[in-house]
């Protein structure tokens, strides 16, 4: 027997009566309808669902083809057919029972949108979307052995389901509303027949029944003259190899709650965030206020020697013309006739103030202009002023220019 998959979401699936939940941890409750075991979902539960048989239609066929793709296609057109509503209203996936000499024999499960809809309506009114939507029977079937016929016996929702699995795969299913042993047991060899005339083999090599059909134990192994066992709801089933049923629209409905989520989670996370940018400013200005306070402090420590040393630079700035050559009125002429490039430039008038001097000047062109004022910036004393030179003045006789310097 396979083993049951293990569990990394809340399972819902048919119990006898209502619903049974088996939750990530591994405990199983019960719940009267899906309203109730919503309460029992922890926040936040990825959901896996699986349907009752009498929430899905199932149909078996046998097609020309082995590949999938093409059987998918197969399919569609097949369901089109023989679906009491159109096939874009529906979700279907099929599972392929057997494969031999390019043909393929499987069970095609379809489940209706407004149906899923108005059964997950208590689900999804509360935020929990089902991601994955099986079909109960092919779990049951899954547990069976693969190199069996099997036939399996379970209540749900107040009705009997009987079903033929093959090869561990479901082949046929079918409910019956008596659930008394008697009326049930009398109804069995009517279904099998049924089973039979669709193609279903019927040569049983063991019969399953779930521990709450417990009454039919005798009596169907005297009908099929087959050992009995017994399984228990409880008893996690491993999963299905393909179905999954879920609309496309809920899978658009679990994106956008999903990202609802993450960006309610980025918020918070920003949220926090800001808050400890602010913290660390509160920190960040008390630490820059006590730098603040130290700092007054040794201001006011060396505040004597500030002033002194402003006092002696005042006293310096006061003298500097009397004591520092390049402050002198001669000396600086001096200079300037120093760099005179030729006796042809001629000094108009000579302006100077402690910390300032003006020379114009008149030369007969203007390259005699660009050799003073390069000699002027090459001199060691003139090339600490401030130096002004505009470009000079064309006139007839020549030109004129000035030269101003500030300290």
């Amino acid at each position: 027997m396979k083993k049951a998959s293990r569990q990394s979401a809340a399972f819902l699936f048919p119990g006898a009566s209502g619903w049974r939940i088996r939750l990530p941890s591994g405990q199983t409750t019960s719940a009267q309808g899906l309203d109730e075991a919503v309460a029992s979902l922890p926040a936040g539960a990825s959901i896996h669902l699986a349907l009752p048989c009498y929430a899905a239609l199932l149909e078996r066929m046998v097609l020309p083809s082995i590949d999938r793709d093409e059987l998918t296609g197969m399919v569609q057109l097949q369901l089109e057919k023989t679906l009491p509503y159109p096939v874009e209203e529906v979700s279907t996936d099929f599972d392929v029972i057997r494969q031999a000499d390019n043909e393929s024999t499987l069970i095609s499960v379809a489940a209706n949108h407004a149906q899923l809809d108005q059964l997950c309506e208590p689900l999804r009114s509360k935020a929990f979307v089902p991601e994955k939507v099986t079909l109960y029977a092919q779990h049951v079937a899954a547990s069976c052995a693969a190199e069996e016929t099997v036939l399996c016996l379970w209540p749900e929702d107040g009705m009997l389901v009987v079903a033929v699995c093959e090869r561990g795969k479901l082949g046929y299913a079918q409910t019956i509303a008596e659930t008394d042993p008697t009326a049930a047991l009398t109804e069995i060899p009517a279904v099998l027949l049924r089973a039979e005339m669709e193609g279903v083999p019927t040569e049983i090599d063991r019969v399953r029944i779930e521990q709450g059909c417990g009454g039919l134990r005798d009596q169907l192994a005297a009908l099929t003259g087959k050992p009995v066992e017994v399984f228990s709801f409880d008893t996690p089933l491993p999963e299905p190899a393909t179905t999954n049923l879920v609309p496309s629209t809920w899978r658009d409905e679990k994106r956008k709650l999903e990202n609802s989520s993450r960006l309610k989670a980025r918020l918070q996370l920003a949220a926090m965030g800001l808050l400890v940018i602010v913290a660390g400013a509160f920190l960040y200005l008390a630490w820059l206020k006590r730098q603040v306070q130290a700092l007054d402090r040794e201001i006011a420590r060396t505040q004597p020697d500030v002033e002194f040393q402003q006092s002696r630079q005042e006293k310096w700035q006061a003298l500097a013309p009397a004591l520092d050559p390049a402050r002198y009125p001669v000396h600086v002429l001096d200079l300037l006739f120093e760099s005179l490039p030729s006796n042809e430039v001629k000094f108009t008038k000579f302006e100077f103030k402690p910390e300032y001097f003006k020379l114009d000047c008149v030369a007969p062109n203007a390259d005699l202009w660009t050799k003073f004022t390069d000699k002027i910036r090459q001199d060691p004393v003139l090339s600490t002023y401030k130096l002004e030179m505009n470009p000079p003045k064309i006139e007839p006789s020549g030109v004129t220019f000035s030269i101003a310097g500030k300290i």
